[in-house]
């Protein structure tokens, strides 16, 4: 893009361009290949650490406690090539998986929290009796949305859809089960 047409977009009434319509800087990047010093020197850590078992029991517990490769070496003071090296042997590679599985585990879990609390703040809002009744009606909304139960669209049949989503269901009737439930009379 030249800087003639740069003069030439339109700006918007503060006299600034619109963010889609400003120019894109781009910061050239290149990966050196490693010279012959770092490698002679990643070759000569693996060989000093390829015979050291209490450090490869040391980095297969914390691979297998959810730490990454990267993190492990960083711990240990090595370079993440020779952790990697150690990965072609079973334990270590059944330490990268199990770690693997540690953390997405564990993202779930605070993804699951988040969610709930989520839900809670949405009821929070739909029982509110002192919040706008737009802003309970859109609450509502959204637990419903949520829980898969929304009106079908077209005609002036107000059907009603519904889908299962069995963790959600769960969660769900365990936050009513926890909550007071407000008797009709």
């Amino acid at each position: 893009m030249s800087d003639e047409t740069i003069d030439d977009l339109p700006s918007d009434a503060t006299g600034s361009a619109a963010p889609a319509n400003q120019p894109l800087h781009l910061v050239p990047t290149s990966v050196v290949p490693a010279g012959e010093q770092e490698v002679a020197a990643m070759l000569a850590e693996q060989a000093r650490f390829n015979d050291e078992p209490e450090m490869k029991a040391v980095a297969t517990r914390l691979l297998n406690s959810g730490y990454t490769v990267k993190d492990t070496a960083r711990r240990l003071g090595l370079r993440a090539s020779t952790v990697w090296s150690w990965s072609k042997e079973p334990m270590v590679s059944q330490a990268i998986a199990a770690g693997a599985e540690h953390r997405r585990n564990v993202l779930g879990q605070g993804l699951e929290e988040a969610a709930e609390q989520a839900l809670g703040t949405l009821l929070d809002v739909a029982n509110d009796v002192g919040a706008q009744p737009r802003d309970r009606v859109k609450a509502s909304e959204a637990i419903l949305d949520r829980c898969g139960i929304t009106p079908a669209t077209g005609g002036n049949n107000a059907a009603v859809g519904l889908t299962v989503d069995i963790d959600f269901d769960e969660r769900l009737a365990r936050i009513v089960a926890g909550g007071v439930v407000k008797s009709e009379s």
